[in-house]
Parts: structure tokens; sequence; C-alpha cells
């Protein structure tokens, strides 16, 4: 499985997210980096867990090189989704930016003290949301 950046230069990033608008504003913040990506949306935490497995609809899908994964998601939550991906051999080393609205230090201690994960709570200010797209960044070179 060849890793796609080498292809089209491009990173694969899956956003696992049930707020649209969320997505939109993970998009721009991301564009505002200057990475060069291709962004995958799922909506639920099983939709993850299949595309992560590339299970049904899924199974053509390429391996993420960044999950940007909310925690309060329908169906499984974030911390399932990321507990799933810490336990397989070909996902446990996709980096994990932990992206929620909850300020609750229990989930920012537990992102932090997992191995290539971060935990960034999303602003409510546009133009803070913008700058997160930097810290993805950030995050991102720290792992290579």
């Amino acid at each position: 499985n060849q890793k796609p950046e080498n292809g089209n230069g491009q990173l694969q990033i899956l956003i696992v997210e049930d707020n649209p608008g969320d997505v939109i504003l993970v998009r721009e913040a991301l564009n505002e980096s200057n990475l060069r990506f291709q962004l995958s949306h799922v909506s639920d935490g099983e939709q993850a867990v299949n595309f992560l497995h590339r299970r049904g609809e899924y199974q053509h899908s390429l391996k993420p090189d960044l999950v940007l994964l909310d925690l309060n998601l329908p169906k499984r939550t974030g911390w399932e989704v990321f507990d799933e991906m810490r336990s397989e051999d070909g996902l446990r080393d996709v980096p994990v930016v932990i992206l929620s609205s909850s300020g609750a230090p229990e989930d920012k201690r537990r992102a932090e003290r997992a191995s290539r994960s971060i935990y960034i709570q999303k602003p409510t200010d546009f133009e803070e949301f913008l700058r997160i797209g930097n810290r993805i960044k950030e995050f991102l070179l720290r792992q290579q």
C-alpha cells in the first residue's frame, strides 16, 4: 500500500465530524495553513471505523495520513474510534487530532498521554478557528 503523498503530493486527511459547518471551517483552516491535502469526511463513529478498515462503501478509500476526530459523535464516540485505531497494527501510527468543543480537562489529558495525538478545543471565533490549520500543520511536522 503506497503512501498517497508519494503519488500526488497530497496528505490524505479523514475528518470524523457530525457538524457540516465545522467540516467547512476545518477545510478553510487547512487551506489557510497551505497544506496540500485531500479531505475525506464521515459523520459518525461507525462510518469512521468502516472507512479506516476499508469496509463496505469505503473499500477503495486510502489510508489516512491524519485523522481529525470529533469526540461527540453518533453511533460510536470519538474515543471508541480512537481506541480502535490504537489497537490495530495498521492504524496505530496514524496521527490523530482530537477536535472537540468540550474543554474537559480529562479529554485533553487523555489525548496528550496517547502517542501521536493532540487535543484542540474548537474555537468559537472564526479567526481563531482558521488558526487551527497551522496548529495541525505543526503537529504533523513533529510526527515525521
